[in-house]
């Protein structure tokens, strides 16, 4: 594995991080509001194992999938997700274990978050976990093509003013690995998230990392020690 110096110059220029599932472990979240828009529209719920698969995909593609092909129910579901979410989005949600330290070593590097969710609502989970200032831009799937279209991340580097020559997007999903090498960012996968490994290394990713301090070493960052429990 080649390591990178962040004190070397032009060894890597900024780091895109995908948000649930790589920053946040916030399935119980999630679930939770994906059922309030099923039982919403009178569907029984679902356990956490059975959403976790989904997470990361479009809101509505999650209700179509798991309500059937009426788009109308999928819409009224998915409002009433939006609506339960904005209140308990971190109820249960934390940071993985290592992230804070990882960002706490990455605190010289331009950091963006790119996110399938909507902007205001990625800003407010990381307002609630006290990450929003670590990142200089957070942005949200808002009218433009989810992941793995590269739009997402194109905006993220466009805002940091970065191009992607010695970038790196970070995600826990093939959709954010597909992205990021479509945007032309170097990518890493993390087996920490939602992901399947098998699907992870389908997907190609340039590094795959089992926890964050490996991610760290592999950055070459000094920083304060990056705890893996």
């Amino acid at each position: 594995m080649t390591k990178l110096s962040s004190t070397t110059s032009g060894a890597f220029t900024c780091v895109v991080f995908d948000l649930d599932g790589t920053l946040v472990d916030s399935r119980v979240d999630i679930a939770a509001s994906i059922n309030h828009g099923l039982m919403s529209v009178g569907h029984e719920p679902k356990p956490v194992e059975q959403i976790q698969p989904f997470i990361g995909q479009p809101l509505v593609q999650i209700f179509e999938t798991l309500l059937g092909p009426s788009q109308k129910r999928a819409q009224d579901a998915a409002t009433a997700y939006r609506s339960h979410y904005f209140d308990h989005c971190a109820d249960h949600s934390r940071l993985y274990p290592g992230i804070e330290e990882l960002l706490d070593a990455l605190c010289h590097v331009p950091l963006g978050i790119a996110t399938t969710k909507m902007t205001f609502m990625a800003v407010e989970v990381a307002r609630r976990l006290g990450i929003d200032r670590r990142f200089a831009v957070v942005q949200g799937c808002d009218g433009i093509p989810h992941k793995p279209d590269p739009a997402v991340v194109h905006l993220t580097l466009q805002a940091l003013g970065q191009g992607p020559s010695g970038g790196w997007m970070v995600g826990d999903t093939h959709l954010d690995i597909e992205a990021g090498r479509a945007a032309g960012l170097a990518t890493c996968a993390v087996t920490w998230g939602f992901g399947a490994r098998e699907e992870l290394r389908r997907s190609r990713p340039n590094l795959m990392v089992d926890s964050p301090v490996e991610l760290a070493v592999h950055f070459g960052v000094e920083g304060p020690q990056v705890n893996p429990s």
